[in-house]
């Protein structure tokens, strides 16, 4: 059981046909939560239904209002008795010990803003791709990231996901929680702000789930598009961490090497059509 209390918030729309999955995990894991709520953006099917019937708090936030930085600033003030807020996406699929694993790792440290769990990708509607990607953003192993680590991982140092993460809430709080104005990479942006504050940002490798996008090539440019755009709303980010292409240039090596030793040198081609797409949105963002 945890030291502490525990909130679980997931932001929704239309989640009806990828909720029950989620929720009847959510359910074996109770034990280890104090309250469970549920933010939802107008959803027009039975979102809110299924979310009240698993014992979901339910509100809601019009899809005007809403901004990924506003909605979970708003979720941390409505746990505000909860110690610790565990943030996730209505796409992600838990493995059963997840939630507990998650908890268990950041009550080890006591200095820690956020922990972030692993994720893999459902080979049935995934690629290998993003197979790939996912072995390179998240290791095996655990890792606990401070402002010491800046020299060698660079911008990896800020790399947090809010697909599956929790929060201390006091930390949350102590850097101001998140800014409502924030619509891209919140996780990202507190994680830089927390490392730069003397905070730790963790990785548990043992806290595993699902996430799966199967991003086409327009897709992939549509989103590096936003990712660019952030970093040109918030250049102090890669002023105090250091480029993002050097992280881009590394995963490029990665990948080839990866399609190589596999045996799926032929799609080499595709792979860096996809780079390609990625840079020309990143580069279109910035300006």
């Amino acid at each position: 059981m945890p030291k502490s209390k525990v909130g679980l918030f997931i932001p929704t729309l239309n989640a009806a046909t990828v909720l029950p999955k989620t929720l009847a995990v959510i359910q074996q894991s109770d034990n280890w939560l104090y309250r469970k709520l549920v933010i939802d953006s107008e959803s027009t099917d039975e979102t809110e239904s299924l979310a009240m019937a698993a014992g979901f708090e339910c509100r809601t936030i019009s899809q005007q209002e809403f901004t990924h930085g506003k909605v979970r600033h708003w979720a941390s003030e409505i746990l505000s008795d909860c110690d610790y807020i565990i943030m996730m996406t209505q796409d992600v699929q838990l493995t059963p010990n997840a939630i507990r694993n998650l908890i268990m790792f950041i009550e080890q440290y006591p200095n820690m803003l956020v922990a972030y769990g692993r994720q893999r990708v459902d080979m049935h509607k995934g690629s290998i791709f993003e197979y790939k990607a996912r072995l390179f953003n998240y290791p095996a192993h655990n890792l606990v990231k401070t402002k010491a680590d800046i020299p060698e991982l660079g911008v990896m140092t800020a790399f947090s996901s809010d697909a599956f993460s929790i929060y201390s809430q006091p930390k949350l709080r102590e850097i101001g929680n998140f800014p409502d104005d924030i619509n891209f990479a919140e996780d990202n942006y507190m994680a830089a702000t927390g490392i730069l504050k003397g905070f730790e940002v963790g990785y548990c490798a043992d806290a595993e789930v699902k996430h799966t996008h199967h991003y086409t090539l327009l897709g992939e440019y549509q989103r590096y598009i936003s990712i660019g755009k952030f970093h040109r709303q918030n250049p102090w980010i890669q002023k105090s961490f250091g480029r993002n292409e050097s992280a881009g240039i590394k995963s490029v090596f990665s990948e080839y090497g990866f399609l190589i030793k596999k045996g799926y040198w032929y799609l080499i081609p595709y792979s860096t059509a996809r780079f390609g797409a990625k840079f020309l949105g990143y580069k279109r963002g910035q300006y």
